[in-house]
């Protein structure tokens, strides 16, 4: 399939072709002609070389000046996500910082439990997908060990799943927690849904989920959902991690 610029280079190439052609049957008609004619053709042949020559210079500019708009727009859509990134990390690292600087253990732990709807909202807006769910699992040591969701924010529909130890999907959950590994569904159709199901209803295809530890201390897992497939890729986990680094950060601060 030919793309967009392809189908604009043909006319261009098309005209160019013609005046490429008339430069040199002008010339021989020329030599052929007398009196006027002998000028018209002199004249034609002139603007067919300057306009054989011209047009592909001319397409050459144009390609830069699109070259250079693309640029600057993709320069323009850089700064703006930054900023965004920028204003929607600032309530995070400020929360952080109370934290930390609280000597006293109610208020900190009040402080502290702020972060997680914090980050979940953060991470479901970031993402860019229409009805995303954002959901926190809390590590319980147990016995039995089990992953139980605290907290979901984004798309309707309260997560209901338990991932408890010695069962098929408590055992993969938590060794993703146990390993410090992530998991990224693309297509929950094509995997094994039970292993996955955090809620009845079951309406979501794509799935993100990162551990939240700190210095080898497992505090859980976030998980972001969303209702089509493909609804995430590379950055998003990267963002997710993030995300769940200032969470771990939060939790790890007694």
């Amino acid at each position: 399939m030919r793309t967009t610029d392809e189908v604009r280079a043909w006319p261009w190439v098309a005209v160019a072709l013609v005046f490429v052609v008339l430069s040199p049957v002008a010339s021989m008609l020329t030599r052929d002609s007398t009196g006027r004619t002998v000028v018209g053709w002199a004249v034609v042949q002139a603007l067919a070389t300057a306009a054989a020559f011209l047009i592909p210079q001319l397409r050459q500019i144009r390609s830069e000046q699109r070259q250079s708009k693309a640029e600057e727009r993709e320069f323009d859509t850089r700064v703006e996500v930054k900023l965004a990134l920028n204003d929607a990390l600032e309530p995070i690292v400020r929360l952080l910082g109370e934290v930390a600087q609280e000597p006293k253990r109610g208020p900190r732990d009040q402080l502290r439990a702020q972060a997680v709807p914090l980050v979940l909202t953060t991470a479901a807006q970031l993402t860019g997908e229409d009805r995303v769910r954002a959901c926190w699992f809390a590590l319980e040591p147990g016995p039995p060990q089990r992953l139980e969701p605290q907290e979901s924010l984004g798309r309707a529909g309260p997560v209901t799943t338990v991932f408890t130890a010695g069962t098929p999907e408590g055992d993969a959950a938590l060794a993703l927690v146990t390993s410090n590994v992530p998991l990224r569904l693309d297509d929950l159709a094509e995997a094994d849904q039970g292993l996955w199901r955090l809620d009845e209803a079951m309406g979501y295809q794509s799935l993100l989920v990162v551990p939240v530890t700190v210095a080898n201390v497992a505090f859980g897992v976030i998980t972001l959902d969303a209702l089509e497939p493909g609804a995430f890729d590379d950055d998003d986990m990267a963002l997710l991690w993030l995300m769940a680094g200032l969470l771990g950060t939060a939790l790890s601060i007694r």
